[in-house]
């Protein structure tokens, strides 16, 4: 580890404007399971049409009852080292941004400023109806005390998370944002990505496209490591522990 961690600072240190995107395996490290790794991945235990929008306007329950089971973890999980490590790029002026296909708002907690989720968030919910929002924390108290679906107490509407489901485009403005943040970057690093996921899949190319420099840390193979500069098969937090930052 001792060289990547050598070639990934002296990178770092010749530029000002890195960008870092992030998937499910820098959330790993707190206790949150990703999506695609055997025998732990959450594809293996759970029916993906939970998470879909045509599956949750058909049986809201369904998706309350998973989260009935996956929300303490979430709520319990705090910032690693790697979420911890790139807030203090960004304080040191090296770092940009940060883009996420994460919905845990762990980059936010760690003290990441310029965080732009791709996938949206659960830390809250939107009324279907008249798109009012509320704390998550409020409205699966609700659930455990057994509303479920819980209704928005304005107009009875059904309350979804703002998490983006299968079958939901992105949101648009943080989507723009990361086109052009990645699109002005010298370096950008991915960190726990499969990179299978379009369109967030894209910014790769993108990077590569403007010249800019390529870093992947991931414990999984990916469609660019043939393409990057550095390529890390470390633990996230383990690595930027390693690093000092």
């Amino acid at each position: 580890m001792e060289r990547e961690v050598r070639l990934f600072l002296e990178l770092l240190e010749k530029t000002n404007s890195a960008v870092a995107f992030t998937g499910a395996g820098i959330s790993t490290e707190s206790g949150i399971p990703d999506y695609r790794s055997p025998g732990t991945g959450m594809w293996e235990k759970m029916d993906q049409s939970v998470v879909s929008l045509s599956g949750f306007l058909r049986n809201p329950e369904n998706y309350y009852s998973y989260a009935m089971e996956s929300y303490p973890v979430r709520a319990a999980a705090r910032p690693n080292a790697g979420h911890y490590g790139l807030a203090r790029l960004e304080k040191r002026g090296w770092l940009k941004g940060v883009i996420t296909q994460n919905v845990d708002g762990l980059h936010t907690k760690a003290g990441s400023e310029n965080v732009f989720e791709l996938h949206g968030s659960v830390r809250r919910v939107v009324c279907l109806q008249c798109r009012e929002y509320y704390p998550m924390e409020d409205v699966m108290s609700r659930v455990f005390e057994g509303e479920n679906p819980p209704l928005c107490p304005e107009c009875g509407g059904i309350l979804k998370p703002d998490a983006v489901f299968f079958g939901e485009a992105l949101p648009e403005e943080p989507w723009e944002r990361s086109i052009d943040l990645v699109s002005d970057s010298e370096v950008l690093i991915v960190m726990g990505s499969s990179l299978l996921v379009a369109p967030a899949s894209g910014l790769p190319r993108l990077a590569l496209s403007k010249g800019a420099a390529l870093v992947i840390i991931n414990l999984m193979e990916t469609p660019f490591d043939d393409e990057a500069d550095i390529v890390i098969r470390e633990k996230i937090g383990e690595f930027f522990e390693e690093t000092g930052i």
